[in-house]
This record gives C-alpha cells, sequence and structure tokens, in this order.
C-alpha cells in the first residue's frame, strides 16, 4: 500500500508541474527562512552560557537619579564597590571583579599599534573559565607587568614566534610600562558579552594622574562583575542595595542636595545570562553591540509568518485542485478504501511535499548561510550532526505537514462516490471557497503588515539620520589620540600645520566626538541663591574653534576670544586655596531653564558656580559669567534628549581634533597623514569622519531594517506565488463560463476586469485587517526613541503599502486572467 501511495504522490507531482512547482518553491524560502532565523535566534540564547559559573555571575549596573534631568543609566559601577560588596555582602558573595577597556598604543619591535586591552581584577579569572592555550592566567592577573593574549591577538602582533615570555611596550594616559606575556587564551567566541583579545591586571597605582577612575563613588568608569556563593539568593541581596548605597555613599555638604544617596543613586544587579537579550543601559554602554528580546521575538514572528504563507499556498491550491482527484477518491472509496487510508494518502502526499520543500529550504540555507551570519556578525552554522538540528528540521517537516495537508486530507478524503460519480465532477463546498478566501486574506494581511512594519523602520532610521542635529556633520573630519602622552604637548602645532593645508576651512580641538555618549559632568550653584540645590550638568571641553568648526550659531552673546586671557576656566597654578577663581562660560539652551536665567539675552552677564578639583567635601570653587548662549543640538547621541550642557574652554581635556574641509576627503587624509608623522613618530594615526561615526550609531537598526525588507520581500513572493497558482486554476475552472461570457458579447477587458475584482477583495479586506495592526505594532516600535516620525506618517505609509499589494496581485493574477480573456471561446464550448 505504501509502495502505491509514493507512486501515485510522485505521478501526481510529475503531472502537476505548475502545482508541484509552486508549493516547493514557496515551501523551500519558507523553510529557508525558518531555519535561518531559528539559528539567529537559537544563538542569541546561548550567550555566555559557556561558562561554567555563568548563572551565579551578576553585573552590578548603576543609575543616577539627577532632579530635572532624565534619568543617567549605566552599566558600570563605581570603583569602591569592589571591595565594598564583598564587605556589606560577605555572606552572599564569593568573588568581585572590575574590568574596563582602554586603547593604549602597543609596541613591538619596530611596529606600533593602537589596541584594544582590557584591565581587570584577578578574580575575574576565578570567575570566567577561559580555556588556555598555555600559561597561567590567574597568575598574570595577580601581576601588574603580565599581559594574557588570546591567539588571534598573538598572531597579529607576534606574527610565528611564541608569544610566552614576549615583551611588549605599552603607553596609556601618563604610564608607559613593558608587559610580559605570560598566558595566551582562545578567541573567545561571538556568543559572549565580553570583547577581550588582550587583559592586563588593574593597578590602581598607574592611575594617579586620574583618581577618580577607581576611588571615586560617583564616578563610574568600568564593568563590575561579582560572583553569588552556593545558596545565596540574588533578590535577597538587590533588596539591601539601598542601604548598601547608603552606607557607603554619603553626598558631600558642598553639593548642596538634600536626601540619601540611595534617592539619587540606584545599584541593580544583572544576570550574566540577561545582559545580552535585555541590555540594561544606552545604546553603546557594552563592551559590544548586545542583541533585545524585542528583536528575537520580531523575527521568530516573521519566521513563523513566512512559515505559515507557505503553509498557506499549499492548502489552498490543494483544495483548488480537488475537482481534479474527485474522481480518485470516488473510486477508491468505491474499491473499498476508508476514510483514514484516504487521509493516511494525502497526508503522506502533504509529507513528501514539506520533505522536498525541506531539501531545497536546506540548499538555500547552505547557499546563503555564509553571508547571512556575516551580515549580522555571527558564525552560525547547520550542524547536521547535532542531534538538535535534526529534530528542528524533523519538527519542521512535521509541521508543514500537518499544517499545509491536514485540511486538504480531510476536504479530500470526504467526498461522496455517488454524488461525484452521477455529475462527473465534485461538488466543491461552499466552505472550502470560503476558507481559500480567508487564507488569501491572512497571506495578504501579513504581507501588508511586513511592509508597513519595514518601511517605518526605514523611515526612522532615515529620520535620524537626516534630522538637524543642530551642528554641521559634512565635510567634517575628525582625528583622535589627541590626547595621548606623546600626542598632548604637539597638539597646538598639528592644529596649526593643519590648517594651513589645502582645502582645510576650520579645525578645532574638543574633548570627545559627535555620538560619543559623552555623559561628563559637573556640579554647579547659583551663587546667592541658598534656595537653589546643586545640579549636575553636562560638561564638554573646547577650544576657540569649536563653534566655528562645526558651524553652531550662537543665539545671544559672543564666541570664546583667543585675544582675551581671562576667558574659560582658570588654569589652575592660577587658583587661590579659599579664594574664589573667575572666569567664563558658554551654555546651551536647556541650561538656561535648568538655571532659570530666562531668554538666551537675560542669560548673558548671569554667574555659575562650579568646583575644579576632586576634593568632594571642600572643592576650589570658580564663579564663571554666561558670556554665550548656543542652541540645543545632539552632539552626545541622536538617541536621547538633549541635555543642559555648558562649554568650557579647558585645554587639558582635549583629545579630539576635527577638520572642517572642502573638496576631496581622502586626499586630505593623506595629507593630514604626512603632519602627523611629521609630528609623531610613536602614535598611530587614526581618523574617521563625522557622517559615517553618526551612522555607526544606528548600524542595529540599518540591519534590521534590511533584513525585515528582505524577509518582508519573501513572503510577498510566496503569497504571490500562490495567488498566481490560484489565479490559474481558477481561470481553468471557469474557462466555459469565461467561453459563455464571450459569446454572449462580453469583451477581453471585461473579462480580465472580472477576474481583477475577484482576487481584488480579498487583497482590500487584508488591508483593513493589516493596518491597524501595524499601526499598533510600529506606534509601540517608534515609541522608544525620543526622536522620531509622527504618528501621522502611517497613514500614507499604509496607502502605499496597500497600493503596493494590489498592484502586486494585479500583476500576478493579470497574466492569466488575460490568457483566458483572449483565448477563442469555440475551444472552451466545442465539447458542450
Amino acid at each position: 500500500m505504501f509502495k502505491n501511495y509514493l507512486q501515485v504522490a510522485l505521478r501526481n507531482l510529475v503531472k502537476h508541474k505548475l502545482y508541484s512547482a509552486i508549493n516547493i518553491v514557496g515551501l523551500a524560502v519558507g523553510l529557508a527562512a525558518c531555519i535561518l532565523i531559528t539559528l539567529f535566534v537559537r544563538d542569541e540564547f546561548t550567550y555566555d552560557t559557556q561558562w561554567a559559573k555563568a548563572e551565579k555571575i551578576y553585573r552590578l549596573n548603576t543609575t543616577f537619579a539627577i532632579p530635572g534631568r532624565e534619568p543617567f543609566i549605566t552599566v558600570s559601577a563605581p570603583g569602591p564597590a569592589k571591595q565594598a560588596l564583598l564587605d556589606y555582602f560577605g555572606e552572599d558573595i564569593l568573588h568581585t571583579a572590575r574590568i574596563t577597556n582602554m586603547h593604549p598604543v602597543v609596541r613591538y619591535g619596530d611596529r606600533v599599534n593602537e589596541e584594544t586591552i582590557v584591565w581587570a581584577d584577578s578574580a575575574f579569572a576565578e570567575m570566567i573559565d577561559f580555556p588556555v592555550v598555555s600559561g597561567n592566567i590567574k597568575a598574570a592577573l595577580g601581576d601588574n607587568a603580565s599581559l594574557v593574549v588570546t591567539e588571534a591577538f598573538a598572531k597579529r602582533i607576534f606574527g610565528t614566534n611564541n608569544p610566552l615570555g614576549e615583551v611588549v611596550s605599552m603607553s596609556f594616559y601618563d604610564t608607559v610600562r613593558d608587559y610580559r606575556v605570560a598566558a595566551v587564551i582562545e578567541d573567545l567566541p561571538h556568543n559572549t558579552i565580553f570583547d577581550i583579545e588582550a587583559m592586563v591586571m588593574i593597578d590602581e597605582q598607574d592611575f594617579k594622574s586620574f583618581p577618580w577612575m577607581f576611588s571615586q563613588w560617583t564616578s563610574v568608569n568600568q564593568y563590575l562583575f561579582f560572583e553569588l556563593k552556593d545558596g545565596a539568593s540574588i533578590e535577597a541581596l538587590h533588596a539591601r542595595m539601598p542601604d548598601f548605597v547608603d552606607h557607603y555613599i554619603k553626598l558631600p555638604p558642598a553639593a548642596g542636595i538634600k536626601g540619601k544617596a540611595s534617592d539619587l543613586i540606584t545599584m541593580t544587579p544583572q544576570r550574566l545570562l540577561d545582559i545580552q537579550l535585555n541590555p540594561h543601559g544606552p545604546v553603546g554602554g557594552e563592551m559590544k553591540p548586545t542583541g533585545s528580546i524585542d528583536n528575537v521575538m520580531l523575527f521568530a514572528a516573521v519566521a513563523a509568518l513566512i512559515l505559515i504563507i507557505g503553509c498557506i499556498n499549499f492548502m489552498n491550491l490543494a483544495t483548488a485542485k480537488s475537482t481534479q482527484r474527485a474522481k480518485e477518491v470516488a473510486l477508491r472509496k468505491v474499491l473499498g478504501a476508508s476514510r483514514p487510508q484516504l487521509v493516511g494518502q494525502f497526508m503522506g502526499e502533504s509529507l513528501l511535499l514539506a520533505l522536498l520543500g525541506l531539501f531545497f529550504g536546506v540548499v538555500l540555507v547552505e547557499l546563503v548561510l555564509p553571508a547571512f551570519g556575516n551580515y549580522v556578525g555571527k558564525t552560525l552554522v547547520l550542524d547536521y550532526t547535532d542531534a538538535a538540528n535534526w529534530l528542528l528540521l524533523l519538527g519542521l517537516i512535521v509541521i508543514v505537514g500537518l499544517l499545509g495537508g491536514a485540511y486538504p486530507a480531510l476536504v479530500l478524503s470526504g467526498f461522496q462516490p455517488a454524488r461525484v460519480l452521477k455529475a462527473n465532477k465534485s461538488a466543491e463546498t461552499r466552505g472550502s471557497a470560503n476558507l481559500r478566501q480567508v487564507l488569501v486574506i491572512a497571506q495578504f494581511a501579513i504581507s501588508v503588515s511586513l511592509i508597513i512594519c519595514t518601511c517605518l523602520v526605514y523611515g526612522q532610521k532615515f529620520y535620524l539620520m537626516n534630522m538637524d542635529a543642530g551642528f554641521s556633520k559634512d565635510q567634517q573630519l575628525l582625528v583622535h589620540n589627541l590626547g595621548n602622552a606623546g600626542v598632548r604637548d604637539k597638539r597646538d602645532v598639528i592644529k596649526q600645520r593643519i590648517g594651513q593645508l589645502p582645502g582645510v576651512e576650520s579645525v578645532a580641538l574638543h574633548a570627545d566626538p559627535p555620538a560619543s555618549g559623552n555623559e561628563s559632568n559637573i556640579s554647579v550653584r547659583i551663587p546667592g541663591d541658598e534656595s537653589q540645590q546643586s545640579q549636575l550638568i553636562g560638561v564638554q571641553s573646547i577650544d576657540h574653534d569649536f563653534f566655528p568648526t562645526y558651524e553652531i550659531p550662537l543665539l545671544a552673546g559672543r564666541n570664546y576670544d583667543i585675544n582675551r586671557p581671562a576667558d574659560g576656566m582658570p588654569a589652575p597654578e592660577s587658583l587661590v586655596p579659599g579664594q574664589k577663581g573667575q572666569g567664563t562660560i558658554i551654555v546651551n539652551e536647556s541650561a538656561l531653564g535648568k538655571f532659570g536665567f530666562g531668554t538666551p539675552e537675560q542669560a548673558l552677564g548671569k554667574v555659575i558656580e562650579v568646583g575644579v578639583d576632586f576634593n568632594p567635601n571642600q572643592p576650589t570653587m570658580v564663579d564663571l559669567t554666561i558670556i554665550g548662549v548656543v542652541p540645543d543640538m545632539h552632539f552626545q547621541s541622536l538617541r536621547r534628549v538633549v541635555r543642559p550642557e555648558i562649554y568650557q574652554l579647558n585645554a587639558n581635556n582635549w583629545r579630539t581634533l576635527t577638520v572642517r574641509f572642502s573638496g576631496n576627503g581622502n586626499q586630505l587624509v593623506k595629507d593630514i597623514q604626512e603632519v602627523w608623522r611629521s609630528q609623531v613618530t610613536d602614535e598611530p594615526f587614526r581618523h574617521q569622519f563625522v557622517v559615517d561615526r553618526m551612522a555607526g550609531e544606528f548600524e542595529q537598526e540599518s540591519r534590521q531594517s534590511t533584513l525585515l525588507g528582505i524577509f518582508a520581500g519573501l513572503a510577498i513572493v510566496i503569497a504571490c506565488l500562490g495567488l498566481y497558482g490560484l489565479a490559474a486554476f481558477t481561470a481553468e475552472r471557469r474557462t466555459k463560463e469565461i467561453g459563455i461570457r464571450k459569446v454572449m458579447g462580453a469583451r477581453a477587458r471585461d473579462i480580465v476586469a472580472l477576474m481583477l475584482w475577484q482576487f481584488s477583495k480579498p487583497v482590500l479586506l487584508a488591508n483593513v485587517i493589516a493596518w491597524p495592526l501595524a499601526s499598533w505594532i510600529m506606534i509601540n516600535w517608534l515609541s522608544q526613541f525620543p526622536y522620531r516620525l509622527d504618528s501621522w506618517v502611517l497613514i500614507p505609509v499604509c496607502l502605499v503599502a496597500g497600493a503596493l499589494a494590489l498592484a502586486i496581485a494585479w500583476l500576478t493574477v493579470g497574466g492569466n486572467a488575460a490568457r483566458v480573456a483572449m483565448a477563442n471561446p469555440v475551444k472552451a464550448l466545442r465539447y458542450e
């Protein structure tokens, strides 16, 4: 019996080539998309599961709730919290470790490179079981002159030499030190939040010039991980965190802030395994880009929807072709076949189609998987030795076979022999026809929804990329590393030489580049206003040419003047302990509202008071007179609301140089590199265009929109394949009707219009369903952006998506309709 069923199934596949091709191609594409997305989703859920203690490792996140400002959410913690956690939660916490990544200059022989190096506490090696190739990682992280490297780092720096024992020189901040390679570890897999190629021990003595890095409770510059002891409760520890904060952090009286520390500072433990899909802080705060549980669920839903569209094609075409199998079913029943046997036969055919679709789907996966993995930044492999993958493939066959074949099998097996043989045809039930209509509506509702979502994601990205940032970002070149020890004393010469190059219009020195996410703050008070607390205000260090270079206009007042020595922050050596210093400052519009200074014109001449040293209890204070007001600008990030900010003239923090130019940017890079090499011999030249840097801020949305566009296109293609098949079978079924209509005087265009309208109705109904559904989804998605498209944009997008779906349906159906309408009616009626 099985052999007979198989022969019949194969004959049907060969006989009905169009039906078979549409089903197999639709299922293959749907299954390939489903497999690709499943591999992606499964990989996202495997992040950091490879570490033996992953379940017990947590990271401490810190949030500052500054009155009058958006909460400052970070994934970092204060340096002193490392030991404080062990002291306060000694019965619960076994290990604590800080890690922070920096970009020192690494010298080995005649090679000079800027590398990303991680500074870590020795306990980090106790918590994370890095696979060691050679050496002793625990001993290495306990020695301030030892270096741990990955195999990739070792090959890049040392070539074919044995890395163990090799010595490199590293310069960071004001420290230059030799490090000996004491351990080599395997390259970290992609599915970890850690981005580590080399590690050295944190030695706080190396950062004496920057005491705020590891010693201040209000400075969060490192990730802090801790490991729970067996049996410890993270819920209980979390509940005690406010008391921990109040115990160790005392608000300095000079700050003028009332209340407890826990009212302003919240420390939250986050499980290591949750970080990838539930990032706590703003984009860019992690060691490398993280994922999102929302995106994972979105793509999982898209995969399921594409597969459902493929199954709908199968169901629709199978029930539509029931007229051509009615006699077969009737004869089998007359010869004694039972309904369960017929159901088994048709389900077997369905599973065979699913198997063929899966075969070609797997071929597609193997062809596109390398490119797909490279695009999403993952090493994805369909491992055939993994039992889980075989379960996935088997599950897809069963699901597709059941979803696609259950209803057709029940319908076909339910035909009555007497009725079919008497009429020489199958009397198709209204239920089957209605179900096909419902399924076509579902297909196009899904397709239209995906079109709308894709358009909105693209639109939001385009909106942010083209939004007025408040400063000029075109024809701007960034030069980094100006704050390094080997360059700092040559900044003015480099700036002057670059300013003389052809095509250079303006040059400026400042602290941070655009889209840096800089969250540097300074405590500000209004002199004489005892009722007002000290306020934390964002700060950016700039030079005299910053505003002209970025073409930022002044709303009132003037810019810093190089001919006025009193402008800007006073030099530290000029300050007398116990006496206030004097200086000038430029602020943005948001700061005026924060200070209560009224209009930009009214703010000129007003004074603010700031501290200029690292003693929080008795800081040296400086009165700064406001000389200028600039508009709010999105210099830190387009993802965040513009913060109140001051722009101080302070050379101590200049690390970046911006060049505004005209003409060929690539030639300018070569010219600037020559200037750099003439002045700096032991620091690498690193540059970046501002537009590229700002575009990188939305790389995740760019990838998301591209993938959505691809999968939406696949959904539409599969839906159109099914619509084409339905149109072909409908035209075949209505051949005689159309012949009669033509004999009675109907024109070809009337016939085409009739068939187009038949298939337009489900598409129009699909739009009615898709528009509110997609709008609700996208309004919720857009709500995560402080600056976003207006909701009314959904109206034209929905209309365009609907029109596009209708046009695609017409193009799909139109060919068949025209062919039937142009046929000679004699051919259809000659046997009557």
